[in-house]
């Protein structure tokens, strides 16, 4: 986009272009907490789930982050360490730090905090490690941001490391260079995931179409049935055939994304598992259980079919 850019622009019109990357378009932007991508390691997301240890429906104010304990966490600020503390039965062991816009990043279940409050950090320091402190279920770091003391989603605002991957291109329609139209509308989008969403945490069982457990096929078409659709009860190969193929730089959220040879299938060619693509390279599909998934982990980059629109 900025090569297209900047060759149809004049010299007043490239400075000011300059000007607006260097500061993200004066956007409010965290710096990735880690020196790597996490996209791969993301486990849980922002918004309402099923919570890991209450068992419970709640809304998720972060995301969390799976990685070895000890894994240096980096400051996403230039600011001040705001708050150092440890609270038993949520954070365990967390750090704050806010800019000078009154932007704050907060990081939690840390194994290690490396600063003290009142401190001032740049962007880039390292300011504690990843733990499994608080209530926690496994080593991991739970983020959040806020702006203005209101907590938003950390996927539009924090730096991933992911930013300008090349598209998946494996098998099927990986490589498919067709548009089809019009994405999703957000009404049904919202719909479709309003109804996804209560079906987290449910077990896998193969060949199941709910409402008690799912396997992959069945959750999406019990999904799909609900959101203003009536196709029946299909499995991946019927969900594809229904579908218009869509290339990687077109999916949108409300896309199936199909993969393949996840097992062994009688058609080797035709896709085995499917999801419902919720934007950023992230899914919910019926894994083990009911769950988020990142698409660019190495095992579904190797198994990926390709997207599909619904008609």
């Amino acid at each position: 986009m900025s090569a297209v850019l900047n060759a149809r622009m004049d010299s007043d019109q490239r400075q000011h272009f300059n000007v607006l990357m260097m500061s993200n378009g004066a956007r409010q932007i965290v710096g990735n907490p880690f020196d790597f991508d996490w996209l791969p390691n993301l486990t849980s997301l922002y918004g309402y789930r099923i919570h890991p240890i209450s068992g419970v429906k709640q809304f998720h104010w972060g995301v969390d982050i799976a990685l070895p304990t000890g894994t240096p966490i980096l400051a996403g600020l230039t600011g001040m360490v705001v708050a150092v503390g440890y609270d038993a039965g949520g954070y365990g062991n967390y750090v704050v730090i806010e800019d000078v816009n009154g932007l704050q990043a907060r990081y939690a279940h840390c194994h290690e905090v490396l600063v003290s409050e009142g401190q001032t950090v740049d962007r880039g320091d390292v300011i504690a490690t990843v733990g499994n402190t608080g209530a926690s279920t496994g080593a991991h770091l739970h983020m959040e941001i806020s702006i203005d003391g209101q907590r938003r989603n950390p996927i539009f605002f924090v730096e991933t490391g992911n930013e300008g991957q090349p598209p998946l291109t494996t098998g099927g329609w990986a490589s498919i260079p067709a548009y089809p139209g019009a994405p999703m509308d957000d009404a049904v989008f919202a719909a479709m995931m309003d109804e996804a969403m209560q079906h987290l945490g449910k077990p896998y069982v193969f060949g199941a179409s709910g409402p008690n457990s799912f396997d992959c096929s069945g959750f999406v078409s019990y999904v799909v049935n609900r959101s203003g659709w009536s196709i029946g009860r299909l499995g991946a190969k019927g969900l594809s055939n229904i579908c218009t193929p869509v290339s990687p730089a077109d999916a949108q959220p409300g896309d199936l994304v199909f993969f393949w040879r996840t097992y062994d299938a009688p058609d080797p060619n035709a896709p085995t598992h499917v999801g419902i693509y919720i934007g950023n390279g992230m899914m919910i599909h019926a894994g083990s259980p009911v769950s988020y998934a990142s698409i660019n982990t190495t095992y579904w980059q190797n198994h990926f079919w390709g997207f599909g629109r619904l008609p």
